[in-house]
């Protein structure tokens, strides 16, 4: 009785050692695997029997090495990173669009514009000077047309990249939807489902870049995501986003939620990021361009519509036309006749260039805020405070990404696989798988010594 139970003890020992040494070659198979965690094997006495002696050892679960806690701040910081590195690439897209300082940015076309005017009022009959306002002037429509393209076509690109990251996350959630269903299922049999939740665990990962999430774990292994205080995920079933285009915003997407149609709120992550530059930042500062590009239409046509054409006659013409900076333009007729730009300031004077000069003069004139700046102050404002946006918006996503990676690095100290530590591991069990079959050995001499005796 005594040697069964040996021969049992014995037999439990090899077989833990055997399972304990090919969680270590699962752990070394998978050191580079993204997002896996390692595995360990927790072994435990089996109970005395009545003998009073150990049973040998037993393998009581494997345990997948993972800290929530970091889990959680890693995803918490993953969604600030996303909104501010989604901020700086628009921001830094717009800072480009102004090109200044610069030879082609809309300051250079204004000083050129207005120096043209100055110009003219020295030479008021020269065709030459007539046709250098001219150009300067169509050079300061396509300049500040150009600025309102590509601003659009900044937010076009966001928009672009939310319907993207859209279906990005409706992706992640079918796939946490499926991994939830299989845990449960792998679970249920005994079995951790280690491997599928390290799956499940680096898609969650990757949704948190994407947009604000938090996550529920429940008991039996499965997780319930939400977005903005809504369900993405609940158990195996997924309420994905849907994009809705809105013609009142320039055709540009709306989020709803499939179950209800209900607006889906995203405060942070890329698409929050990506939702905050299109539809507030950029628009806002297009919108202080366009105030700049309307005010100096506005004067320029006011004066230049009470001045006096080359043969002294008012023609009452605007210099540009249009409503803004989308569509401005040097007005056509100006074009076909360069007689009719009104460089004089009274009527039947040779000569006169009064009215090039009350043009010119509005470049220093306080006509924007309120009577408190220039068109080169505003502009320069808003220059500055476009700069200073993507300094603080590099700066956050350089920090975030800083913050990530110490995050990292504590997962992986945790988490990771640890070659040296696994080869320490590996000889562990096979000494313990060695000793377990020397026993067996010497089990096995004492019973073939108790069949010589009985014999």
């Amino acid at each position: 009785m005594a040697i069964s139970v040996g021969l049992n003890s014995v037999m439990r020992a090899l077989l833990a050692q055997q399972q304990a040494m090919d969680a270590v070659a699962h752990n070394v198979a998978n050191v580079n695997t993204p997002g896996y965690s390692r595995q360990v094997v927790r072994l435990a006495a089996v109970a005395p029997g009545d003998t009073g002696v150990g049973n040998g050892v037993q393998i009581e679960g494997i345990e997948r090495i993972r800290d929530m806690f970091v889990d959680f701040q890693m995803r918490a910081e993953a969604q600030a990173a996303g909104e501010y590195s989604a901020r700086a690439s628009s921001l830094q897209m717009a800072e480009l669009a102004l090109g200044e300082p610069g030879d082609t940015g809309l300051m250079a076309a204004m000083d050129g514009f207005f120096n043209s005017w100055r110009d003219l009022a020295n030479s008021p009959g020269e065709s030459a000077a007539r046709s250098a306002v001219l150009q300067a002037g169509e050079t300061l429509a396509f300049s500040a047309r150009r600025l309102a393209r590509t601003f659009t076509d900044i937010r076009t690109d966001a928009n672009t990249r939310v319907a993207s990251a859209v279906d990005e996350v409706n992706a992640i959630g079918r796939e946490v939807a499926a991994l939830n269903q299989r845990i449960i299922i792998v679970r249920a049999t005994g079995d951790p489902a280690a491997d599928l939740t390290d799956q499940r665990d680096l898609a969650l990962d990757r949704l948190s870049q994407l947009a604000d999430t938090r996550v529920m774990q429940h008991e039996d292994g499965h997780v319930d995501v939400f977005i903005g205080g809504r369900a993405l995920v609940q158990g195996n079933r997924v309420n994905e986003m849907v994009p809705v285009r809105n013609p009142a915003n320039n055709d540009y997407i709306d989020l709803t939620w499939a179950s209800d149609g209900a607006a889906v709120k995203v405060a942070s992550g890329e698409i929050g990021g990506l939702l905050q530059q299109r539809d507030v930042d950029l628009p806002a500062r297009l919108a202080d361009l366009d105030t700049l590009v309307t005010q100096i239409m506005t004067d320029v046509n006011t004066v230049h519509a009470a001045g006096f054409a080359l043969d002294g006659v008012t023609t009452g013409l605007a210099f540009f036309t249009g409503t803004g900076i989308a569509d401005i333009a040097v007005d056509g007729a100006l074009a076909a006749d360069l007689r009719l730009l009104a460089a004089g300031g009274a009527a039947a004077a040779p000569g006169d260039g009064s009215g090039a000069t009350a043009i010119a003069r509005l470049q220093e004139a306080a006509n924007l805020t309120a009577g408190s700046e220039t068109y080169g102050a505003f502009y320069s404002g808003v220059t500055t405070r476009l700069g200073v946006a993507v300094r603080d918006a590099k700066r956050l996503a350089e920090s975030q990404a800083l913050t990530i990676s110490h995050l990292e690095q504590l997962r992986q100290s945790v988490a990771g696989v640890n070659l040296d530590e696994e080869m320490v591991n590996m000889v562990q069990f096979q000494r313990g798988y060695q000793a377990a079959s020397q026993v067996i050995q010497k089990i096995n001499d004492m019973l073939d010594e108790l069949f010589r005796m009985v014999q």
